[in-house]
Formats: structure tokens, C-alpha cells, sequence
């Protein structure tokens, strides 16, 4: 039985990895149903230890299958493997947008009047910091002129990357006592396989690191938690936002020693890249991160409507960045209001932390859903796992010609992710009569139900 369902997991992600691309709305959405079914099944009926080590080397072996697959579903790998290149010429790839780079130094090469069409961020200057850019010449280094097989040496370094973090999940739930059967919800999870190392989304480098924190901060080694925290932030800024959490969690001296190390460690990885244009370019990336993209938002596009009538414009320029500043104390009301300071809490409350940015944010991409859904490994709270299903459907957007974002399935996405979270985190009893006859669905994915 073990061995069909294997077969059936190889089938499909061999299918969903390989032969899309990002507009196959039929293709991605035809695999991604089955594939989810049989992630849920798979979890709810392979309960003994025997099972749990199949199908992580399972899971494993579903990354490696994916290492000759092309990212047909993001073109960010152009972008990857044009600031790689840079960097093995000499280039600071903060410097430069890539048309500034073209007019200036690059044009008649080329490698880069090869790459620069299938650009998505022409005119902007990179905001991938230091982790990935590493990834990124390690990449091209091997092969300058071949996107291919630069993108397999990425790949490579990805499946090493989620194999690091599957070990190290393991190994957490072992130290705090949690069945370690909840891993398979991050390593079987379709969304994680495919959005990370098949697409090649960074947050898989962010998410080892952070897990290595953790460890190192359970292990009360406080120079290691200081070393991969300013990792997991150098592969993605986002892991700054978890840092309130863990200020009344140790003794001052534990977390001078901490943010003594973790301040060294990103100035070290900074500085080959320092400049007095750096702060500068990154700042204002990340401003029009804020400002300018939209996406698959939720309480952005109410605030978005209601701007609309009353200003009769788009408000993003300021709604953007009031958000955020929202989302920031929000955190730090959460962190400051905790009354168990436990491990387990802390999982909670870092779950709440990501979903509360995320319900905020005026773009949520698939991939940002990784961090979520590695938190319900550790917590109670289930509601990742189904937007991780639900956030698939943002696919059809690139099914349109013009491009435009159908509002509908945002609606449909978030009414049910709403619902969830307030059944699951508000524990609204009105909100769980809408469940109804789906509750024992439900329950095969709950702690304590029958799926555990």
C-alpha cells in the first residue's frame, strides 16, 4: 500500500514539477487537488515509526526528482542568476538596477542582453540580501552561460537546504516531546515541494536557519542562536519581526551575548556588498515592496476599496506602509502581553505573528505560506495547512491576457482562511457551525483528533 501511494506522489509531482507553466491554470490546479487529497490521506492512515521515516526519505526523494525541473512557475530565477553574475564580474548587485546596468556596462554582453527580457524587475534594485546572493554566484559560478544548469547546481543546494531542515524538525519535536509524526505536514506538504525547491523561493534557506535557532535557543546555546538568526534574516528580512518574542525569554546577559553575535554576524555577511548607496537602494526596494506591489491581498483590498470611495484613487502609498507599522505593534502587543512564556507558546505566538503580516500585507505570493505551515508542526492551530491548499487558486491570475487579479477567488481563498482562523485561534462557536458536516475532515489534521 506504502509503495502505490508513493507512486502516486511521484506521478503527480512529477507532473505538477515538469510540465506546467505558470499560466496552465488547469495543469497546476488538476495536480495540486489529488496531490493535496493524498497529503491529507497519506498523514491521516501512516501512523507507525516505520511510516514516518518512509515518507520523509519519500519526501526527500520528491525534492531530487525536482532538481532537473525548470521553474516554470516563477520567473524570479532570472533575477537569481543576473545578480549571480554580477557578482562573479566584480559587480555590486545593489548598485545597479538592471537597466542602469545594461545602459552603463553591459550592453553587447551577451549573457546579460540574453537575460534581460525575461526580467521581472527591471528597473528595480535587488532586494535579495547576502544568504541568497551567496546561492546565487555559488550558482552561476559553475555555469556562466548556461541558465540551465545553473539553476540544477541552485536546486541542488535548495534539496540540502530542506533536507537540513526536515532533520532538524525531526529532532525538535523529539526535544519537546511532540509526536514527530507532525513533521510530514511540512515535508509532504505539495505547496512546500513545489514552491521551494521546485520554483526556487528563498524562504526555504530563511526557514533551516530559523529552525537552527530555535534548536540552538532550546539548547540554551545562545552564541549559535545569535549566528542563525542574522543567517535566517540575511536569506529573508522577514525574521525580524520574531525577535520581540524572545526578549523575556532569557536572562540580559544570554541576550546581550545574542544580539552581540547576531549584529557581528550580519555585518560580516553585509559587507562585501557596504557602500554608501546600499542602505539607500535596499531601503527603497523594500518601499516599493510595500507601496507599489499587490497581490493576492485581504484586509488591504477592503482599506484599498474604501480609499477608492472616499479619495477615488488607489491608496497603497500610504495604506502600504500604515499596515505594517500595524502589524509591528501588533506583534509587539503579543509579545508583551504573553503570560506563558513556554516553548510551545513561543511557537504559537510566532504563528500568530507571521499570520497577522500576512493578513496585512498588500501581497501574499503562494511561497509565503513555507513559514506558516512549518509552525503547525508545533502548535494546535491547522488553519496554514488549508490556505496552503486554497492559496493555489491564485494561479488563474496568470491565466488572463492582459494580466488582472480575478477578486473572486480572493474572496473565496480568505472567507474560508477567515472562517478557519476564527474557529481555530478566536474559538468563535458560531463560526464553527459553518463547518458542519466537514468536521471530521477537520479533525484528521487537528492534535488530540484522529489524525494524531
Amino acid at each position: 500500500m506504502k509503495f502505490l501511494v508513493a507512486l502516486c506522489w511521484v506521478i503527480l509531482i512529477a507532473l505538477l514539477g515538469y510540465l506546467p507553466r505558470q499560466g496552465d491554470v488547469l495543469w497546476i490546479i488538476g495536480c495540486y487537488v489529488p496531490l493535496f487529497g493524498l497529503y491529507i490521506g497519506t498523514y491521516r492512515y501512516f501512523k507507525e515509526h516505520h511510516d514516518l521515516l518512509f515518507f520523509v526519505f519519500l519526501s526527500i526523494g520528491l525534492r531530487c526528482m525536482l532538481i532537473f525541473a525548470f521553474p516554470n512557475l516563477s520567473d524570479d530565477i532570472y533575477r537569481f542568476v543576473w545578480d549571480g553574475m554580477l557578482i562573479n564580474d566584480g559587480v555590486n548587485p545593489y548598485l545597479y538596477t538592471p537597466t542602469e546596468y545594461l545602459e552603463l556596462h553591459g550592453n553587447g554582453v551577451s549573457k546579460y542582453t540574453d537575460l534581460y527580457p525575461h526580467l521581472n524587475s527591471k528597473d528595480y534594485y535587488s532586494v535579495y540580501p547576502p544568504v541568497c546572493q551567496l546561492v546565487f554566484s555559488m550558482s552561476t559560478w559553475l555555469f556562466q552561460s548556461h541558465l540551465f544548469w545553473a539553476t540544477v547546481v541552485m536546486k541542488v543546494l535548495f534539496v540540502v537546504a530542506e533536507t537540513l531542515t526536515i532533520y532538524f524538525l525531526l529532532k525538535l519535536t523529539q526535544m519537546t516531546g511532540i509526536n514527530q509524526q507532525r513533521v510530514l505536514l511540512y515535508a509532504l506538504n505539495p505547496l512546500i515541494i513545489i514552491e521551494l525547491t521546485g520554483n526556487l523561493h528563498y524562504e526555504a534557506f530563511m526557514i533551516l536557519f530559523l529552525v537552527l535557532a530555535l534548536w540552538s535557543f532550546l539548547r540554551k546555546r545562545f552564541k549559535f542562536f545569535g549566528i542563525f538568526m542574522a543567517l535566517s534574516v540575511a536569506a529573508k528580512l522577514l525574521t525580524l519581526i520574531f525577535l520581540p518574542f524572545f526578549l523575556r525569554r532569557a536572562r540580559t546577559n544570554d541576550l546581550l551575548r545574542f544580539f552581540a553575535v547576531m549584529g557581528g554576524t550580519l555585518f560580516a555577511l553585509f559587507y562585501p556588498f557596504l557602500g554608501w548607496q546600499l542602505a539607500g537602494h535596499l531601503w527603497q526596494s523594500i518601499n516599493l515592496y510595500f507601496q507599489k506591489f499587490e497581490f493576492n491581498a485581504s484586509i488591504y483590498y477592503l482599506v484599498r476599496w474604501v480609499g477608492y470611495q472616499i479619495k477615488g484613487y488607489n491608496i497603497i502609498e500610504t495604506a502600504g506602509p500604515i499596515l505594517q507599522v500595524t502589524t509591528f505593534l501588533i506583534i509587539l502587543i503579543l509579545a508583551f502581553t504573553e503570560k506563558r512564556k513556554s516553548f510551545k507558546n513561543l511557537f504559537e505566538k510566532m504563528l500568530l505573528a507571521i499570520t497577522c503580516y500576512l493578513f496585512l500585507a498588500t501581497t501574499v505570493h503562494p511561497w509565503y505560506l513555507a513559514m506558516p505551515v512549518m509552525f503547525t508542526v508545533f502548535t494546535y492551530f491547522r488553519y496554514p495547512i488549508f490556505w496552503s491548499a486554497l492559496i493555489c487558486l491564485t494561479y488563474v491570475n496568470y491565466s488572463y491576457s492582459p494580466y488582472h487579479e480575478n477578486l473572486w477567488v480572493v474572496a473565496l481563498e480568505y472567507s474560508i482562511v477567515f472562517l478557519l482562523f476564527l474557529i481555530e485561534v478566536v474559538r468563535l462557536p458560531l463560526a464553527s457551525i459553518f463547518v458542519g458536516r466537514t468536521r471530521f475532515i477537520w479533525d484528521w489534521l487537528r492534535p488530540g483528533g484522529r489524525g494524531e
